[in-house]
C-alpha cells in the first residue's frame, strides 16, 4: 500500500467510530428517556416536595426549606419507627443469610428429592405480600392457628404471636424468613456449585474436617457473593413494609411500626405529602450511609 493510500484510509476510522457512537446513542435513547421519565423526574420532584409543606388533599403548600427535616430530628414517632426498623434489620439480616447459607449447603449435597426441597423453600418467594399476610394471619391466630395447635400438641404453651409487643417483631422476622429465604438460597447455591469438587477431595485426603473445609475452602470461595447477599438483604430489610402493615398494622402498641409505614400514613392517610417525602429521603440517606459503610468494610476485609 502506498503512502497516499494510507493517508486517504486514515480518516475512515474516526468517522466509523462517530457513526458507531451515534448508533449506540440511538439504541439507548428509548431506555434513557424512560429512565429520566420514570426515575430521575420523580426523584427530583420528590426531593422538591420534601422542601415544602404540601397537603395533597387540600392542594396547598409552599416552600419551607429544611423545616421538614428539622421536624424529623425531634419527632418521637419517627424515632420510634426508625428504632423498630433498625431492630428488624438487626434481627432479620443475620437470620435470613445464615438460614439461606445452611439450606444452600444442604441442597448442594447429593440428596434424594433435592428438586422438591428446593421448590418448597423457593416458592414462597414468588408470593405477593397480601398472600403471605393471609397465610400467616391464619397460621398465627391465637385460637385456631396451626402454630398454636402444634405447640399445644407437643405440650408447649400457646402464644399470642401478633398481639404481644415482645413477640410481634419476632413473628414478623419469622414470616420474612419464610417468605424471603429463597433469594439467598438460590444465589448462594449457585456460588457453592461453582467450587471445584477437587478442592474438597484434596482437603479430605489431607485430613481436614467439615469445619475446616467450610472455613478454608467454602467461605473464601463464596465470600464475594455472600457479601453481595448481605448488602442486598440489608437494603431490602430497611424497606420493610408489606408484611408489617398487612399482618400487624404496626401493632401492638406501635412495636412493629416501621419507617415506611409512617411514610405511608403521613402521605396517604394524613395527606402531609411534604413531610412524607422528607421521611422517604431521610430513609434513603440512611440506607446510603449504611451501604457505603458495608462496602468499605467489605473492601477492607478483601484487601
Amino acid at each position: 500500500m502506498t503512502a497516499a493510500t494510507e493517508t486517504r484510509a486514515a480518516p475512515a476510522k474516526p468517522k466509523r467510530r462517530k457513526r458507531l457512537t451515534r448508533t449506540g446513542i440511538l439504541f439507548a435513547a428509548p431506555f434513557l428517556a424512560l429512565l429520566v421519565f420514570l426515575w430521575v423526574v420523580p426523584v427530583v420532584n420528590g426531593f422538591w416536595v420534601s422542601l415544602t409543606d404540601t397537603n395533597m388533599a387540600e392542594g396547598t403548600g409552599g416552600f419551607v426549606g429544611l423545616d421538614n427535616y428539622a421536624n424529623l430530628a425531634t419527632d418521637p414517632d419517627f424515632h420510634a419507627a426508625l428504632g423498630n426498623t433498625a431492630l428488624f434489620v438487626v434481627l432479620n439480616v443475620p437470620v435470613l443469610v445464615a438460614v439461606g447459607l445452611l439450606l444452600a449447603m444442604l441442597l448442594n449435597q447429593r440428596l434424594g428429592g433435592r428438586g422438591a426441597i428446593r421448590a418448597a423453600f423457593i416458592s414462597p418467594y414468588l408470593l405477593t405480600g397480601a398472600a403471605v399476610a393471609i397465610i400467616w394471619q391464619t397460621a398465627l391466630n391465637p385460637l385456631s392457628g396451626n402454630v398454636n395447635q402444634i405447640l399445644g400438641a407437643v405440650g408447649l404453651p400457646e402464644q399470642a404471636w401478633l398481639s404481644t409487643p415482645g413477640e410481634a417483631m419476632g413473628a414478623v422476622v419469622l414470616i420474612t424468613l419464610w417468605w424471603r429465604v429463597g433469594f439467598p438460597l438460590l444465589v448462594l447455591l449457585a456460588a457453592l456449585q461453582d467450587i471445584p469438587a477437587q478442592l474438597y477431595e484434596a482437603a479430605k485426603i489431607d485430613g481436614a474436617n467439615v469445619w475446616q473445609r467450610f472455613r478454608y475452602i467454602t467461605l473464601p470461595a463464596i465470600a464475594p457473593v455472600l457479601m453481595l447477599v448481605v448488602l442486598l438483604r440489608l437494603i431490602d430489610s430497611f424497606k420493610v413494609f408489606e408484611q408489617v402493615y398487612l399482618v400487624t398494622q404496626g401493632g401492638p402498641a406501635g412495636s412493629t411500626r416501621v419507617v415506611l409505614q409512617m411514610l405511608y400514613e403521613s402521605g396517604f392517610r394524613d395527606f402531609q405529602t411534604g413531610y412524607a417525602s422528607a421521611v422517604g429521603w431521610a430513609l434513603a440517606l440512611i440506607i446510603l450511609v449504611v451501604t457505603v459503610i458495608q462496602l468499605a468494610l467489605t473492601r477492607r476485609r478483601a484487601s
